[in-house]
């Protein structure tokens, strides 16, 4: 496989992975009552910000990769997404309340919003290394 074929669909996996830390709350958390509401409403956009470009990074990576889209525009395009999707993860993971996260019944709350900020950061690593493989 060449890079140009193995970048897009490790960004793709990425902000598919984004989305689902972003959802797993609402599944895994046992009783999370008016928390978990408030815990994604902290930040300029909150949780939803990265929530909303990642499907977005998903179908743009995909298209470029199938020869839907010009394969140079579709980088960019990814690496902008990428890089804003990393921009509002940051500006909401370090907004949040510490004493809200803590209150959650599971633990691996107080990682979860690194771990949302690290998986966003894969999206414009790949979309980088995507473009300079197309350039």
């Amino acid at each position: 496989m060449e890079v140009e074929d193995v970048a897009p669909l490790v960004g793709s996996v990425a902000s598919v992975a984004v989305v689902a830390a972003l959802v797993a709350p609402f599944v895994l958390v046992p009783d999370p009552g008016t928390e978990l509401g408030l815990y994604y409403a902290f930040g300029p956009f909150g949780g939803a910000g990265p929530g909303f470009l990642a499907p977005l990074a998903v179908v743009v990576f995909l298209a470029g990769r199938r020869g839907r889209t010009d394969p140079v525009t579709a980088a960019g395009l990814t690496l902008v997404l990428g890089l804003g999707m990393v921009g509002l993860a940051a500006s909401w993971a370090l907004a949040v309340d510490v004493e809200l996260v803590y209150s959650f019944p599971v633990a691996w709350m107080g990682y979860h919003r690194w771990v949302v900020l690290g998986v966003a950061a894969v999206v414009p690593a790949s979309a980088g290394v995507y473009a300079r493989a197309v350039l």
